[in-house]
């Protein structure tokens, strides 16, 4: 019987050891095809911001110009989660922790979605000037925060939600765009503040919502305020930022017929206001 026992346990350990070396491959060669894309999409970069480098030097800041220039911009948020993703991976994978490895890999082939979403939202923003999409507050906020993930975890952050699950005028991918935007500079305004909060708060009025961004960062001095708006303007160092992110915030609000507005409270801080149009708003108007 124990001989029985031990043959059976030989095997047992055999057939996880198999299982773990195929799964193992498996992974490795996803974490390699992942690797490829990103180097990929690294090459599209630099190509992206050597055009912008000549429409500025020319002086021919067009909507393509920016459009295409605003794609490097955009992947980059979800190109840093991707590299802290697939890093964690390999060390998962090193452990033997098989089951996280296999949730990271699933976040990342979303995160590869997203980015073929943003892209294909970007050209299709530059086809038309309207928007007929319908997008989910709440949930834009949770893939907002999905993409923000390591940097949200390297701030002891507070944060404060107080808005309601809206429907939205807005096509979804470009409301998570616009709350990355928000909630990543906020996040870099506070990179010195020891308690930072976050604040979300919205509320509803003449068929429109109202979605305030507040932080308790260091504010904005009165210069930088008079350009906050333009392209390329940007007090982020080196390629930390192409200054086109509040941009183009503000022009996809105002594609939809909302808007994208800058307070400065009293109490310190910085609060970006986000109106747009609540699903039903505009066919109850036309009826």
């Amino acid at each position: 019987p124990r001989l029985a026992a031990r043959e059976a346990l030989q095997e047992a350990n055999s057939q996880l050891e198999r299982r773990i070396a195929e799964r193992t491959a498996d992974l490795r060669a996803s974490n390699e095809r992942l690797k490829g894309q990103i180097r990929e999409r690294r090459q599209a970069e630099e190509t992206l911001r050597r055009a912008q480098d000549e429409l500025v030097q020319a002086g021919k800041l067009a909507a393509i110009g920016q459009m295409s220039t605003s794609i490097a911009h955009e992947l980059n948020q979800p190109l840093a989660a991707l590299r802290t993703l697939s890093g964690n991976t390999v060390r998962f994978l090193e452990r033997g922790a098989l089951d996280t490895a296999s949730a990271n890999l699933k976040t990342i082939n979303e995160l590869i979605d997203r980015m073929g979403r943003i892209t294909a939202s970007l050209r299709s923003f530059a086809r038309r000037g309207d928007d007929q999409g319908e997008a989910s507050l709440a949930k834009a906020v949770d893939a907002a925060f999905q993409v923000l993930g390591a940097r949200l975890d390297s701030l002891p952050l507070t944060l404060h939600r107080d808005f309601s699950h809206a429907q939205l005028q807005i096509d979804q991918t470009r409301l998570e765009q616009i709350l990355v935007n928000l909630i990543g500079n906020a996040l870099d305004a506070m990179q010195a503040q020891p308690a930072p909060q976050l604040w979300l708060e919205g509320s509803s009025a003449d068929g429109k919502y109202r979605l305030r961004v507040r932080d308790n960062g260091h504010g904005i001095d009165p210069e930088t305020r008079k350009h906050l708006f333009e392209p390329f303007f940007t007090t982020k160092p080196g390629e930390q930022g192409l200054g086109l992110g509040l941009t183009l915030s503000a022009s996809l609000a105002a594609a939809t017929g909302g808007s994208l507005a800058v307070e400065h409270p009293a109490d310190g801080g910085t609060a970006f206001v986000l109106n747009l149009p609540l699903v039903g708003a505009q066919r109850a108007e036309s009826t």
